[in-house]
């Protein structure tokens, strides 16, 4: 019987413990005012520069006709013409790759940039296709040494683009 004395006493104990802690927990009082402004925290490291320079253009289910494709691209200011760079892309819709141009079939370029002004693109086909997707991803002057801009994934990745 000695075991159920020792239970007895332990739940006596807890109980009395428990109602100690519950009675000291009441709001009995107003909440202090908050306290002086703690000192500014370090300086973060630096980290890789963004793509705030670096704008992608999408144009969905479009046409290319046999020569000259004019794109209207507002975007494309002044600077990224005199010190960026221009990338074009092109995929079938519904197709989850892109191919970057120039693209070519065989030895023959069958799609290519002919002519970069501000504020537009003209693309150079030697055929004619429907229900196309053209990217133009346009890069003011930066550092991208060691990207492969021949793979839009790479591109997307690097620069934080979005589909």
């Amino acid at each position: 019987m000695k075991s159920m004395e020792t239970i007895m006493k332990f739940s006596k104990y807890s109980i009395l413990v428990l109602i100690l802690f519950l009675s000291a927990c009441a709001d009995d009082g107003v909440d202090g005012q908050i306290g002086p402004q703690g000192p500014a925290g370090a300086d973060g490291a630096n980290g890789q520069d963004g793509n705030a320079n670096v704008v992608s253009v999408l144009f969905e289910n479009q046409t290319i006709s046999n020569g000259d494709n004019v794109f209207d691209i507002p975007q494309l200011t002044q600077e990224i013409f005199d010190t960026g760079i221009v990338y074009a892309y092109v995929t079938v819709t519904g197709n989850n790759y892109w191919e970057v141009l120039p693209l070519s079939l065989g030895q023959q370029i069958i799609l290519e940039i002919d002519k970069i002004e501000v504020g537009k693109a003209t693309l150079r086909a030697t055929f004619n296709q429907s229900n196309l997707r053209l990217r133009f991803v346009l890069v003011e002057g930066n550092d991208a040494s060691g990207i492969n801009f021949e793979n839009y994934l790479e591109v997307q990745s690097f620069y934080n683009l979005t589909d």
